[in-house]
């Protein structure tokens, strides 16, 4: 038995107009800074970006766009009857509007036949008569494909752990800065680069979920997300949030990591910051970008470290970060060195100290300022030239020292 799909909406509107909805649903492959559109109306639904007109035909009639910039609603008046307001006076004339100077920013009003002047941002525009769309050069009888920024998307992504457990969620907030509805009856979720999600005068947000989900495609170098669902709408000036595939994994390791890097000269006790890894595999592919980590307690999410994955592939071990350690606790000390200048020999002592009530699993990268030419001690690898690798486990309550003499080299 299918779910039926559910909407959850919640909205706070200031001062908007009511916004027109749109007659015909659009396609659009829905990027993260623009989207490409494609259509077939009368009229563009969306403000399209200068230059990116597509037709979708070899033999098409010219096409014109007026660059009306801020002063569209002007234009549409030209040779009709209007009322200027102003802004900040009490004043106002009535007449039949003339001309409209972008350039200036001046208006001109015919009153009793006579041309007046007028700045155009000094004014409220009134329109006194109804206004006949002029369709001689916009009626476009095919398709055409073209970009705007007034629709795009961004991911919502997080990793969730519980029970040895880790849960990827993926969700797209698609966003409509346009005054009008946008209904998407064949859409594509490109993820193409990082964008900065836009605020809008007029906030709205709903949220879609659905149980059967399609899968994301890594294909031709491209990353992309089929919405197979009907139509989405999403009313002017708001976002919506829809539900994209999620999966669960077993954590395959916790390690508490620590990293530092020491010179000849080094003294004292030199404190190690671990910080808790998690190993894990995931089943599918999914997006890259930035991940927000939970530990779920219950009903509760506690939030974590934030991370970047890169590489976001089904079967591809990850590694990451999500918070400082506070079981293990530890330090590095130099216990001698035969010279302050290389090549030298160094004795290092590490200890390295459990305070919870299990086994953890530890890793230290020491890396040091010379190449590692001959190394002694137990627990200890060598990785690469220049450092060394401290591995083992602690039990519960317990204390780890580890000692290891190196040789180093220029």
């Amino acid at each position: 038995m299918t779910k039926p799909t559910a909407y959850l909406c919640f909205s706070l509107v200031l001062g908007a107009a009511s916004p027109v909805t749109l007659a015909t649903p659009i396609s659009a492959v829905i990027g993260l800074s623009d989207s490409q559109i494609v259509e077939a109306s009368p009229a563009q639904s969306l403000t399209p970006i200068s230059g990116t007109w597509q037709p979708l035909t070899k033999n098409f009639m010219p096409i014109t766009h007026t660059q009306s910039g801020s002063v569209g609603n002007w234009l549409e008046e030209v040779g009709l009857k209007i009322r200027l307001e102003h802004k900040q006076r009490d004043l106002s004339f009535t007449g039949t509007l003339t001309k409209v100077d972008q350039n200036s920013r001046t208006v001109w009003l015919s009153i009793n036949d006579r041309p007046t002047q007028f700045p155009l941002d000094d004014f409220y525009l009134i329109p006194l008569e109804k206004n006949t769309p002029k369709n001689e050069h916009n009626t476009i009888p095919y398709q055409v494909s073209y970009k705007t920024n007034q629709l795009t998307w961004s991911p919502q992504q997080s990793l969730i752990f519980e029970n040895g457990q880790v849960t990827l969620s993926q969700q797209a907030l698609i966003s409509n800065n346009a005054n009008t509805q946008i209904d998407i009856q064949n859409g594509l979720l490109h993820y193409s680069r990082r964008a900065t999600p836009m605020l809008f005068k007029a906030e709205r947000s709903s949220l879609a979920m659905s149980d059967a989900k399609p899968d994301i495609h890594y294909q031709d170098n491209e990353i992309t997300y089929p919405l197979e669902d009907n139509t989405i709408s999403i009313p002017a000036y708001s976002t919506t949030l829809i539900a994209l595939p999620s999966h669960q994994s077993k954590i395959e390791q916790q390690t508490q990591k620590a990293s530092l890097h020491t010179y000849s000269n080094t003294s004292g006790e030199i404190d190690l910051r671990f910080y808790n890894n998690v190993r894990f595999s995931l089943p599918s592919d999914g997006f890259p970008g930035e991940y927000n980590t939970f530990w779920k307690k219950g009903d509760l999410l506690i939030p974590s470290n934030s991370v970047v994955l890169n590489n976001v592939r089904a079967k591809s071990p990850l590694t990451i970060a999500t918070n400082k350690s506070h079981d293990i606790t530890g330090y590095l000390t130099l216990v001698s060195a035969s010279s302050e200048k290389l090549p030298n020999t160094q004795v290092w002592k590490a200890i390295i100290e459990n305070h919870s009530d299990q086994t953890h699993a530890y890793s230290i990268e020491h890396s040091m300022n010379g190449i590692v030419e001959l190394l002694e001690g137990e627990q200890v690898t060598q990785p690469n030239a220049k450092s060394l690798l401290i591995e083992g486990k602690v039990k519960a309550g317990s204390i780890n020292t580890v000692t290891y003499k190196v040789t180093l080299k220029n």
